[in-house]
């Protein structure tokens, strides 16, 4: 009998796998037919790396006290990616300068060789970050690191990093090695890693602003003596001027329509979802209803977790990377490809720590499956602009991934009145 139900079990899985790799295989040929049909448009410039191709271009030409002015942006762009008549300005670099150093080697090519180039270097990037998961996610020991990869390739923010020429990989990256430092309670090399991520703080400041609440001081310190250091070399690559006025360079091209700031439509965060709609109300009360809400969310969070127990560390950083989504200012899709890290976490804690009669209701995995399937994407996407509304499946995440962590909770605390 014993021996049937195993039979039972492994036929049951193998079914399961073969249709998740008919997925896979689905979205990946979806995305190369997506990314040949654009591809004249990314040769041409269109994509954002052009703008990090422009940033080390300057640096290579002595001009990084000019980094952030436009006209000196804009010069040096038509020189690779003038034929573009819809843009009578520059695709603006607006992240912070120290990042322009990882972009200089690149300036050695032509832009369309660049532009393969960095997505080489995504790639590795990608299976490093399938790589340093493995030794710390239990559902990956059975499954080969190349179909985790080819899974990766599959995730429809993924796709638009590498079509795009954009960062979010990289943030991954570091994100997954703050993460794995932290499973080896080395927390201060975590917050040195995650420090290297500021050049996206919208995101990296309320993740390491959530584990330093929840008890990670050494992380906190050590993120500040690289943020720290990054100053430095930003202003030895921008000039201290160009440095104190970057904050003020930000808000000057999100205020300023035209200027290359993402519609709000398109940014699948609070923001976009609050205030991505033609009301009639607008400016300062949807900015402050955003601010009120992002500020909720960060203080629920912060009181519903905060543990050295390996079983909630998995939930709880995924917790926090989702809400660092939301409340982050600026969000893109593409800034989605973070959650391979929470979707892997959840993944495991589901197969690997959940009680087989729990698995049976996978509640914690539905808001997973809207985000996995490209043809939806495409179809906000392409189809009226409502990206802003993938912000509803991230408190959804958030709510189901908390849920669980009350449920651990409990259950530690009744066994410990037992002890008692």
């Amino acid at each position: 009998m014993a021996s049937q139900e195993t039979t039972g079990t492994l036929t049951s899985s193998a079914k399961i796998g073969r249709r998740v790799q008919i997925f896979v295989i689905g979205m990946l040929c979806l995305h190369v037919l997506l990314f040949i049909n654009l591809w004249d448009r990314v040769r041409r410039g269109y994509p954002d790396f052009t703008a990090f191709y422009t940033a080390g271009k300057m640096l290579h030409e002595g001009l990084g006290r000019s980094l952030y002015d436009l006209r000196a942006q804009y010069l040096v762009q038509e020189t690779f990616a003038g034929n573009i008549s819809s843009r009578h300005g520059p695709l603006p670099y607006i992240h912070p300068p120290f990042e322009v150093a990882l972009f200089l080697p690149f300036t050695l090519l032509p832009y369309t060789q660049a532009f393969l180039a960095w997505d080489v270097f995504n790639v590795i990037a990608l299976a490093g970050v399938s790589l340093l998961l493995r030794p710390h996610v239990n559902v990956m020991h059975t499954v080969p690191a190349w179909k985790f990869f080819c899974a990766f390739l599959a995730f429809f923010p993924v796709f638009l990093n590498l079509l795009q020429g954009q960062d979010s990989i990289l943030l991954l990256l570091l994100c997954t090695l703050g993460f794995t430092a932290l499973r080896k309670r080395s927390d201060f090399v975590s917050g040195c890693w995650l420090a290297l991520g500021t050049f996206k703080f919208q995101f990296v400041i309320p993740l390491v602003l959530l584990l330093a609440v929840w008890g990670r001081k050494r992380l906190a310190g050590g993120f500040i003596v690289v943020f720290l250091m990054l100053g430095v070399l930003s202003a030895a690559i921008a000039g201290w001027y160009s440095s104190l006025h970057y904050p003020g360079f930000i808000l000057h091209i999100a205020r300023t329509p035209g200027l290359g700031d993402v519609p709000l439509t398109l940014m699948p965060n609070l923001r976009g979802l609050l205030e991505g709609w033609s009301l009639k109300f607008s400016g300062a009360i949807p900015e402050a209803l955003t601010a009120l809400i992002s500020v909720i969310l960060l203080s629920w969070a912060a009181r519903n977790c905060g543990t050295t127990d390996p079983t909630r560390i998995n939930l709880e950083f995924s917790l926090a990377v989702v809400v660092s989504m939301l409340v982050g200012w600026h969000t893109n899709t593409h800034d989605l490809a973070l959650l391979i890290l929470p979707g892997l976490l959840v993944l495991d804690h589901y197969i690997s720590v959940m009680p087989a009669q729990m698995r049976k209701r996978p509640s914690l995995l539905f808001p997973f499956v809207p985000l996995i399937l490209s043809p939806l994407w495409m179809l906000l996407w392409f189809g009226g602009s409502k990206i802003n509304l993938m912000a509803v499946v991230l408190l959804w995440l958030c709510w189901e991934i908390s849920r669980e962590i009350s449920k651990i909770n409990s259950v530690a605390f009744g066994r410990s009145e037992e002890q008692i």
